[in-house]
């Protein structure tokens, strides 16, 4: 939500926070808490260390970021691993392709019930995965839709 802030100060404090609720919502058991900033030493850019530390009190497995130089080797402990977004959907994909099918169709379910986007489909839903920069799990969708079987 920092960056967030950061990056859209137009954004109302009460728009902030019902985007948080909304993720607190979708994943009840994401929120951590008692944690400081300061309990790591590192990465670089203070304004990061937050995540990390979160990660860490946490215990999580995956830290997720577009930002990788954020977190460096030397900041980062071994059970931690580091993924791009494009890294993590493919790492899921490569674990349960009928969960990644089915979350699509949810998706463009989603999406055709919104007022502003009745046509949409999953060839514009692959378009905004690849514009997000998950290109490589973007064109696997892509070849799943055309050949189901995998072949």
């Amino acid at each position: 939500m920092f960056r967030l802030r950061r990056k859209r100060p137009e954004h109302s404090e009460q728009a902030i926070g019902g985007q948080r609720r909304r993720f607190v919502q979708a994943f009840p058991y994401g929120l951590v808490t008692g944690y400081s900033p300061n309990d790591v030493p590192c990465p670089p850019d203070p304004d990061d260390r937050h995540v990390l530390a979160a990660a860490v009190h946490g215990r999580a497995d995956i830290l997720v970021t577009d930002d990788r130089r954020a977190f460096p080797p030397e900041c980062v402990r071994e059970s931690l691993s580091v993924r791009t977004g494009d890294e993590f959907l493919n790492w899921v994909a490569d674990r349960s392709m009928p969960l990644v099918m089915r979350t699509l169709a949810r998706q463009i379910d989603y999406y055709r019930r919104s007022l502003v986007a009745e046509d949409k489909d999953a060839v514009e839903l692959i378009a905004h995965l690849r514009k997000a920069g998950a290109s490589r799990f973007a064109d696997r969708l892509e070849n799943h839709l055309a050949d189901p079987s995998g072949r």
